[in-house]
C-alpha cells in the first residue's frame, strides 16, 4: 500500500469512496435519513477540489491503483477528513493514513490535532490517542447528526 498526495483526477474515486463507506459502514450507527443527507454531501465536487488543493491530502493505492482510503489535514491541525474504502475495512489503512498525517504534523510544528469524528470513527480515533472534547450535533440541511470533537496532544 503506497501513500500519496491526492490531485484532481482522483476526485471520481474519491466520491464514491466516500460515499460508498458512507452508505454501508456508518449506516450501522446513523438511520437512513441521516445517510442519506450524509452521502449527498459527496456531490459537492468543488468542496472536495478545494480540499485537495488547499490541505494536505493523501490517498492509499493499492499496487493497481486502487484507491483504498483517504485524509486530509488543514494547517491548524484539523484532520478534516479520514475515510476508507467499504472493501478495505479493517486492513490497516486507516493506521497508516493517520500515521502520515503525524508526520506532515510533525513537519508543521503542530502540538495538537483536532478531528471531528461520526460514532464509526470514534473507536479508532480513541485508540490512536485522541479524546472527546464535545458530543455535538451537525446539521445537515433539516437532518442532524450527532459526532465527536476529538483532540490529541502530538
Amino acid at each position: 500500500m503506497q501513500i500519496r498526495l491526492a490531485t484532481l483526477q482522483d476526485i471520481p474515486s474519491l466520491k464514491n469512496l466516500y460515499q460508498g463507506t458512507i452508505t454501508h459502514i456508518n449506516s450501522r450507527h446513523y438511520n437512513p435519513e441521516q445517510i442519506s443527507a450524509w452521502a449527498a454531501t459527496g456531490e459537492r465536487i468543488t468542496s472536495l477540489e478545494n480540499k485537495i488543493l488547499e490541505q494536505y491530502f493523501y490517498v492509499a493505492v493499492t499496487a493497481d491503483s486502487v484507491i483504498t482510503g483517504f485524509s486530509s489535514l488543514e494547517n491548524d491541525g484539523e484532520l478534516d477528513m479520514m475515510y476508507v474504502h467499504k472493501d478495505y475495512q479493517g486492513q490497516g489503512i486507516a493506521r497508516l493514513l493517520i500515521q502520515q498525517i503525524y508526520i506532515k504534523a510533525a513537519e508543521l510544528g503542530l502540538s495538537t490535532l483536532t478531528a471531528y469524528v461520526s460514532i464509526t470513527a470514534r473507536p479508532f480515533f480513541e485508540k490512536q490517542g485522541f479524546k472527546v472534547v464535545t458530543t455535538q450535533q451537525v446539521q445537515l440541511g433539516e437532518v442532524a447528526l450527532t459526532n465527536y470533537e476529538m483532540v490529541k496532544t502530538i
